[in-house]
């Protein structure tokens, strides 16, 4: 029985109702999940696994997985919706959305964990993944700078400023003075456009160069500029922009 959140747990008829499943049907996605195969499993199966833990209701937990599924298409978005939105869906207990942000928070550390300890830029990928969690479902522009030793090694990622949709204010001496102060070798610039087309426009180029400009005046280099946008994201340095 649930008792409210914080006091949740699985009766014992529930636990073996789910173990007796994982045992006897090899097709069930719990046994794919639990014998290392979650990643032939969809996002919707996902997202159900998800329900049927937190509610420990199959037929609860279905409903909500199916509207969720419906609503949002993949686990990735569902993970950034704001928990605003998510209170205002019927059916979506008050237990759900805390659930969905130790998720979310836990995938956004589990990305920044990769690039600790390696160059950052060798592995693009890894970078992009990790910025693509951060930032690919913001509602607002933010603006952020990864800054790096001379041998590519993660310092800090940091926001540096938050705007409206479609603007982010960017102030280029103080993003050098924060390089200085982290005694940064080389920076790379990130911001999202919530529309998700992540197109550079003449503003952001025209803040490209400022940054490049500030920072080059204490030595320390621009390597690039990514702008991140919804599944897609696009980078400077690729389209010689810098």
């Amino acid at each position: 029985m649930r008792e409210g959140f914080g006091e949740a747990r699985l009766v014992g008829s529930e636990t073996e109702a789910i173990t007796g499943i994982v045992s006897q049907d090899p097709a069930n996605p719990w046994n794919a999940l639990l014998t290392g195969r979650g990643r032939y499993l969809d996002d919707a199966k996902l997202i159900l696994l998800w329900a049927e833990i937190v509610t420990a209701q199959a037929r609860n937990a279905a409903e909500i997985a199916t509207l969720l599924s419906d609503r949002y298409g993949t686990l990735a978005a569902l993970l950034c919706v704001p928990e605003r939105e998510l209170a205002t869906i019927a059916g979506i207990g008050q237990h759900l959305i805390p659930s969905l942000k130790v998720l979310h928070e836990a995938a956004l550390r589990y990305n920044r964990a990769r690039l600790d300890g390696e160059d950052v830029l060798s592995d693009e990928k890894k970078l992009l993944d990790y910025l693509t969690a951060r930032l690919a479902r913001e509602t607002v522009e933010q603006f952020r700078i990864v800054f790096l030793t001379d041998t590519g090694r993660l310092i800090s990622d940091e926001a540096q400023a938050r705007g409206t949709v479609n603007h982010t204010p960017v102030y280029p001496r103080e993003v050098a003075r924060r390089a200085m102060e982290l005694q940064a070798a080389s920076i790379v610039l990130v911001h999202n456009h919530p529309s998700g087309d992540p197109t550079p426009s003449d503003a952001d180029m025209q803040m490209t160069r400022q940054v490049q400009a500030a920072t080059r005046a204490i030595c320390i280099e621009v390597l690039d500029h990514y702008i991140i946008g919804n599944g897609r994201h696009v980078s400077f340095r690729a389209l010689e922009i810098l």
